[in-house]
């Protein structure tokens, strides 16, 4: 029988008895992960101009969205401007620049912590789907939003369905359906993603 993992702003969250977990929303574009490391634009810059506001990433003084040098506190950057941003998923041993999954190139879901943490099986890493104005797209599920959120996605995810792909003014209001399947890593283009327990 379905369960209920979560309301979230007045959207339910389902996981079926065959483990795929389920919900129905708008779409908000996180630009997370966006280290150049595909030759695209940085998530975040010092002078404001990166792809997504600084202000996303806790400026200017909780830093949340982007690599703190911890020997001072301050954002960690690659000495040009541009801050070192991150997603959940971590790739291990991979240097920072290409470390994280990055929202300019590959189709991604965030999941709320909520959905991640009642969901059986383990989420990130696993292999998603959003469909939005009958076009369908596989995905990875590669990053955690903050607790009152629900429906984000990637750059790359948003140009791909024909949704508006500007971190700062894109996005799709309602009718985006997204699908994950905890326990089944997610492969994209030749790589294979590990699941990645929290």
């Amino acid at each position: 029988m379905p369960i209920q993992l979560a309301v979230i702003n007045g959207t339910i969250v389902t996981q079926d008895d065959d483990g795929r977990v389920h919900w129905e929303s708008k779409a908000s574009i996180d630009a997370d992960g966006a280290n150049g490391q595909n030759g695209n634009p940085f998530a975040y810059r010092e002078d404001d101009q990166g792809l997504d506001a600084l202000a996303n990433a806790g400026w200017p003084d909780s830093w949340h969205g982007v690599l703190i040098d911890h020997g001072n506190d301050t954002p960690m950057s690659d000495g040009n401007g541009n801050l070192y941003s991150q997603t959940t998923y971590a790739w291990k041993g991979r240097p920072i620049p290409t470390r994280y999954v990055d929202s300019t190139a590959v189709p991604y879901i965030v999941v709320n912590p909520l959905v991640r943490r009642k969901a059986v099986g383990v989420v990130i890493g696993s292999r998603g789907r959003i469909t939005y104005d009958g076009v369908s797209i596989n995905a990875v599920v590669a990053d955690v939003s903050g607790k009152h959120d629900i429906g984000e996605i990637s750059i790359q995810a948003a140009a791909m369905l024909g949704i508006p792909s500007s971190p700062r003014h894109g996005g799709a209001a309602a009718g985006v359906s997204f699908e994950l399947w905890p326990g089944s890593a997610a492969v994209l283009a030749g790589e294979i993603y590990e699941l990645q327990p929290a």
